[in-house]
């Protein structure tokens, strides 16, 4: 899935909320290597050691806290990509009404009502996946498997080396199987639009529709677009949930073989106990930001797609514009209009059509 462009700058308006989310789910990571340090180092202690309880109490201790930040950093994240979403959303919404509402009747008459209420609503209420849980959690599957690479390189270039080499094979699979996804949900959110235009169209001719005794008929037609939306929507979830098992298969794999090396070097005392246990501990750590991104990249691509129908809403020249880039200036002090008609672009039917009237204003402004 590309970032759009358009969705980053708002990003950047909102920079303070989104770096507080990175910093927190960045932090997280470094007390997640920091838990699995003092964990394997109380049971060395214990199972190796002989170490009584009294002795690994401070470990003990070290290993609440840890565990307490963790779960506040977490809470913290969250709360602030919520922040982040809700901020965007409401200056995305607001943003979108005033535009429908400059652009005019000339503009919604020749809209499906249905599928700009999609647009408003549903497509702005997709973006929170997007900006709450893609976008940071993109950031934090490069940063946290970083931050753990540069702890296990040092310790042991062996289980480093496989983790450099396994990671990458997460992303590959989830780009190669997004694509199919992508094409996917942009079907499924154009027959989601064009369904609740159906829907509220019918509403709206539901007393003409009875007149003419035509609402059985109709209702066939509805059902015929709600199974396509529903045959749709499961070819997504086809999609996701291959995705998903690709991925978990992977990280387990991947997972297995660091188990694997470490329990024979650990056999013939190639590697301390201590050492092999903080490894074994870490390494799912490794794969779960990259398993988060894998997951996340569907729910932020409903929010991606229904961006591209807002966008191209935002982007449609409104008629104050266009009438601003093509006035000209008269300092007349009165004039007259006689049999004077206007269309509205797209529009065949005329707004004005034959109207005579007398102005005698001084400095008048109106289209060539």
């Amino acid at each position: 899935m590309n970032l759009d462009r358009r969705l980053l700058a708002y990003l950047l308006d909102n920079r303070l909320a989104l770096a507080i989310t990175i910093l927190a789910g960045a932090l997280g990571g470094i007390f997640t290597i920091a838990q699995a340090h003092t964990l394997s180092l109380a049971i060395n202690n214990v199972f190796i050691n002989d170490d009584t309880l009294q002795g690994i109490t401070p470990l003990l201790r070290t290993l609440l806290f840890i565990i307490a930040a963790r779960a506040l950093l977490t809470w913290l994240g969250e709360v602030s990509a919520k922040k982040l979403a809700v901020q965007i959303k409401t200056e995305l919404r607001e943003r979108l009404f005033a535009h429908i509402a400059k652009l005019g009747p000339a503009y919604t008459r020749g809209e499906r009502t249905g599928e700009l209420t999609a647009a408003a609503i549903d497509g702005i209420e997709s973006l929170d996946a997007y900006f709450s849980q893609y976008i940071p959690q993109l950031a934090l599957s490069a940063i946290i498997p970083f931050s753990i690479l540069v702890f296990v390189f040092p310790l042991d270039p062996l289980s480093g080396a496989i983790l450099f080499i396994t990671a990458p094979l997460i992303p590959f699979f989830m780009i190669l199987i997004g694509k199919a996804a992508e094409a996917l949900t942009g079907k499924q959110y154009e027959t989601l639009s064009r369904l609740s235009a159906h829907f509220l169209d019918s509403l709206q001719g539901l007393t003409t529709l009875k007149q003419f005794g035509q609402s059985k008929a109709h209702a066939k037609s509805i059902e015929k677009t709600s199974q396509e939306f529903s045959d749709i929507t499961l070819s997504v979830l086809r999609v996701a949930f291959l995705s998903a098992l690709a991925l978990e298969l992977i990280a387990t794999l991947s997972t297995a073989i660091i188990a694997v090396e470490i329990g024979l070097r650990l056999l013939y005392y190639r590697i301390e106990f201590e050492q092999a246990f903080f490894l074994l501990v870490l390494a799912p750590e490794f794969y779960i930001p990259l398993r988060m991104l894998g997951t996340r990249f569907h729910s932020g691509m409903d929010g991606a797609t229904a961006a591209k129908k807002i966008f191209s809403i935002l982007e449609i020249e409104s008629r104050e514009k266009r009438v601003e880039s093509s006035k000209s200036l008269s300092s007349h002090s009165s004039l007259l209009f006689e049999n004077v008609s206007f269309t509205y672009p797209d529009n065949g039917t005329p707004a004005l059509q034959n109207i005579t009237f007398f102005s005698s204003l001084f400095i008048l402004f109106f289209p060539l």
